[in-house]
């Protein structure tokens, strides 16, 4: 008897892990925001490539089955302004912080944005926001102190 347990044990066991892992995924809405997306995963190979043009949609895609994902707001941000739309670009990087008010990559984003449309002042706040969030510096920090850098914008005023 005790080995028809142990047999029967290890047949459920295989049977779990066999199980796929969207019947046993939470509810949609207690998912976590970050949740894998083809459309994202995909828009993300898009901007790899600077193919912006093409992330668009596919970023307009995943925010209309998640709005609340800041991440894709950040990229879609990114790839319009990569398209010179600032305002959209703009828009789309508020929205990222709306959701996420300390969501850095959309902090750098913007902050780029600003260098590349002539408000270095409103960069080097931003910079001072991403230093207050970054207690052991980061890459959103890094990014935007090399791009002010590379434009002649003092990091500090």
């Amino acid at each position: 008897m005790p080995k028809l347990r142990a047999v029967w044990a290890a047949v459920v066991c295989l049977g779990l892990m066999t199980v796929p892992a969207y019947a046993i995924a939470p509810e949609p809405e207690t998912a976590p925001v970050k949740a894998e997306d083809a459309d994202y995963t995909a828009a993300l190979a898009r901007i790899a490539i600077d193919d912006y043009a093409a992330a668009v949609p596919l970023l307009e895609a995943t925010l209309k089955r998640n709005p609340n994902n800041a991440d894709a707001w950040s990229e879609l941000g990114f790839a319009n302004r990569k398209l010179g739309r600032w305002n959209e670009g703009q828009r789309y990087y508020e929205n990222a912080l709306r959701i996420d008010p300390s969501h850095l990559g959309a902090m750098a984003y913007l902050g780029e944005l600003y260098l590349e449309t002539d408000r270095p002042a409103r960069a080097r706040a931003l910079l001072r926001q991403i230093e207050s969030l970054c207690k052991r510096g980061c890459a959103a920090r890094d990014a935007l102190a090399a791009a002010m850098e590379q434009r002649g914008v003092p990091i500090s005023n």
